[in-house]
Formats: structure tokens, sequence, C-alpha cells
């Protein structure tokens, strides 16, 4: 019940969303939906992270689907605060009308609740369908503006990652296929159920399901060389809208392939690991590249993004215990450092009214804050510690040399080192010097709120880990490594 309730909750809220008030109280309508949709998650996956799993109709909620469930919807609630006084910025300098606010909201929770679903389900098909309902209700998001460059990154978003699901579609069948007289047709493709009878699936089957699977979902998931759609999307939509597609959209095709993960390593053990190592090298080595060549705020930060689906699949990829710790923990700072960063990336477009990075100079002379919390961010985004990020990548790094990838890890270091030069060097300008520009810091306390609390509890996963948390991912790693606990 609480479960349907979770994903239920944001639809709700987005249809009222809908009705004619007046922009501010659609504002308040909203913050008021999704702290309602926080509580309820909150609660739904209270059992499931204390051990207790959730099984019933069409929902399967264990520890991992929890995690990522109480990702969603901390970093979707910190969102929609900060779109708050965002989108009232917009409609009041005549960038968005009235109706088009009213059509974000509700467009940004049918997202929240697609999202939701796509971590409660326990079939294979139904994540598949959730993951394909993302794309097309977020790109409604990316389309926001209408302009030339928008509409061109909302369609790219939609060509290439239906190309990504369709391969993914591809994946399934031959999942199915693989099951097919060992487990009964109407549970053929539920995740517990795959785990438990792994053992005896047909290897070859599995084989070509793992090809397409990280093909199909890893394109959505931003790995490259499929990764093309990423920076016009991320760059173009609302400051709100990237920081979650970063955050938390790019999660849910990496849970898919977590899921399918569990059950390949019992028949084809180091078969899908071989393909993620392959795809995760290529993705960091893609990122390092853009991100010493970009002059775009937004872009450079998407590319961050490449990079960090890249580390999550290298530590899937060594399979290590240590390395996977490392690639959950990467996904938990990546979700929480990359939002903040978006809205503090939205907070210095809004004022300076460009994206390029060498026309910003002194945010931190003209907005306070925002010059603080963009130099925390990039310094978290960069992987410095006490950040999370860093604790996630030393966790990868060390799980390389454990396993004696010597070389593999050397090249790894180096890449993250120049990623580390090209965050700072890009960021760090723009927070000093002066410039001649009219800046006014658009404050609200909810868009403060929403960056701060980002900030806080990014700080202190890279400063501590409750004992109760780290059962939490024990529990995961298990999930992952061998299917249960």
């Amino acid at each position: 019940m609480m479960v349907t309730l979770t994903a239920v909750i944001p639809i709700v809220a987005g249809a009222v969303c809908l009705l004619p008030f007046g922009v501010k109280n659609v504002s308040r309508i909203s913050a008021a939906g999704a702290l309602v949709m926080l509580a309820a998650s909150v609660y739904c996956c209270v059992a499931p992270l204390t051990g207790e799993t959730i099984d019933t109709w069409i929902w399967y909620v264990d520890e991992l689907s929890g995690f990522f469930i109480l990702i969603t919807a901390f970093v979707s609630f910190a969102a929609v605060l900060y779109s708050t006084d965002y989108l009232a910025v917009e409609w009041r300098e005549e960038r968005l009308n009235a109706r088009e606010v009213r059509r974000f909201y509700c467009t940004l929770f049918v997202f929240i609740s697609t999202m939701l679903l796509t971590f409660a389900v326990r079939s294979a098909a139904l994540t598949w369908i959730g993951v394909g309902v993302t794309t097309m209700v977020s790109a409604f998001l990316v389309g926001l503006y209408k302009d030339e460059s928008a509409t061109e990154a909302a369609w790219k978003y939609i060509m290439l990652c239906s190309v990504g699901i369709t391969l993914a579609l591809f994946g399934i069948a031959m999942l199915y296929t693989a099951s097919s007289g060992v487990v009964a047709d109407d549970s053929a493709l539920d995740w517990p159920t795959l785990v438990a009878n792994a053992a005896a699936f047909n290897p070859l089957f599995m084989k070509f399901a793992a090809i397409f699977l990280v093909i199909g979902f890893g394109t959505k998931a931003g790995l490259a060389p499929l990764h093309n759609w990423l920076p016009d999307a991320h760059s173009q939509a609302p400051g709100p809208v990237s920081g979650m597609m970063s955050g938390v959209l790019l999660n849910c095709a990496m849970y898919a392939i977590m899921r399918f993960y569990s059950v390949s390593e019992i028949v084809n053990p180091g078969f899908v690991r071989t393909l993620l190592l392959a795809f995760g090298i290529v993705s960091v080595f893609t990122a390092a590249a853009f991100i010493l060549i970009s002059k775009d705020f937004k872009r450079m930060l998407a590319y961050s993004s490449v990079e960090n689906m890249g580390l999550i699949a290298i530590g899937l990829g060594i399979g290590t215990p240590l390395a996977i710790y490392g690639a959950l923990f990467q996904t938990l700072a990546h979700s929480l450092c990359k939002p903040m960063m978006f809205f503090c990336a939205g907070n210095v477009i809004q004022a300076y009214g460009t994206r390029s990075m060498p026309n910003i100079r002194g945010v931190s002379g003209k907005m306070r804050f925002t010059g603080f919390a963009t130099a925390g961010g990039a310094l978290a985004v960069a992987g410095a510690p006490p950040f999370p990020m860093f604790v996630g990548e030393v966790m990868i790094l060390y799980g390389a040399v454990n396993e004696g990838l010597y070389l593999f890890a050397g090249a790894l270091a180096i890449l993250l080192a120049f990623i580390f030069a090209g965050i700072t060097r890009s960021i760090f300008p723009m927070l000093s010097g002066t410039t001649s520009r009219e800046v006014f810091e658009h404050r609200s306390v909810l868009r403060g709120f929403a960056i701060f609390s980002l900030f806080a509890c990014a700080l202190f996963f890279g400063l501590f880990m409750p004992e109760p948390i780290r059962g939490i991912f024990e529990t995961m790693i298990a999930l992952l490594s061998g299917g249960s606990t």
C-alpha cells in the first residue's frame, strides 16, 4: 500500500499544480507535495532498509531498491524546493508564462513518480518500461524553453535514448529466452526469481542479454561512447531539471544494470564485468578530454556525470566487495554533489545571463552564498577530500590495485587527476576577479535550503559512515555479489 502511495502522491501533486492558481500558490503546492512525497518514501523504505523486503503484487523493494528510492525522493524534494524561486524568476523575467510554469511542475512530478516506480517494481520488463517512460517525460522538461537549442537537445535525447531502450528490449528478450523452461512464464522476468534460478539459465543467451542490456541501458546511463545526448540535454534543461537528470535519472539505468549484474554473475562470472570495465574506462577518458576543453559551465558538469557513471561501472566491473562498495558509495556521492552543483550553476547563469565560463567573473564578491557553495561544490565534484566522491574514487582505485590491475589503476588515477585539474581550473577563476556586469543574486530561503541540505549531506557522508548505514551497504554488496544475503 505504501509503495503505491509513494508513486501516486507525486501524480496527485502534479495534477493539482495544473489548476489555474497563481505562480506563487502553485509553488507552495509543489513544495508541500514534495514534502509529502519525501515523507511517504522514507516511511516506505524503513522496512526494506532494516531487512524486511516488500514483495507484493508488482512491487519488490529490498535494500537496493530502498537505497535508490530514498536518494530519488530526497534529491527530488530538494529540486522542487529549488524550483520554486528559480521558476518564479523565470516567470518574472518573462522567459516562461504562468501556464508553462504550471505545466513544468506537473511534468516534474510525473517524472519523479516514474523514477520511483522504476526502482520499486519486481519485473525486469517493468523496469525497462520505467526507464523508457522517464525518457519521454523528461524530454518535455529538457525542451521547456522551446528555443532552437532546447528543442534540438530534446529531440536528440529522445532519439538516442530510444535507440538504447530498443537495444535493451532485445536484451530483455534474450533474458527471457535464457530463463525459458527454468521458471514459470508468469514470473520469468521477476528479479528475485531470476536470481534464485540463475544457475540453470542458458549461458549463451545470457551473454547476448548482457551485451544488449549493458549497451542499451548504458546509453541511458550516459556511458561513453553512447553519451552524446547527455551534454546537450543537461546544458539546455532548466537548472533544477539538470540537477535531477544528473543526480537521479542516470541512476534509473544504472539500477537496471545492477539488477541484471546480480543475475549475470551467477551464470557467466566475469562476462558482464568485462563489459562494464571497458565502458567505464572509456567514459572516464572521454569525460577527462572534454572537461579540459569545456567552456560551457553546464556542459562541463554534464561531462562530470559521464565520468561518475564510468567510475560506477568500473567499480562493478572490478567486482570485489571493496570495489562494489566504492561503486555504490560513488552513486550516493554523485547523487548528492552533482545536483547541488547544477543548482549553483543555475544561480550563476540566472544572475550573469550566460553559461560561458570565461565570461563569468567575480561570483564570490557579487553572490556570496552562491560563491561559497560553488567553491565547495567544485571541490566535491572534482573529488577532493573530505567530500564523498573522493572516498568513492579511493575505494575503486584500491579495489583495482587489490585485484592486481596496476596499470589500469594507474591510468585511472591519472585521468582523475586531469579531471580534478580541469574542473578546478575552470570554476575557481569564475569565483575571483571583478566584473562590470550588473549582477543580482536571486535569494530565497527555499533555494538556499535546497543547496545547503545537499552540501551538508555530502559533507556528512564524506566524513562519517554510521554503522547502520554501513550495514545497508554491506547487504547491497551481498545482493550484487551473490544475489542474496
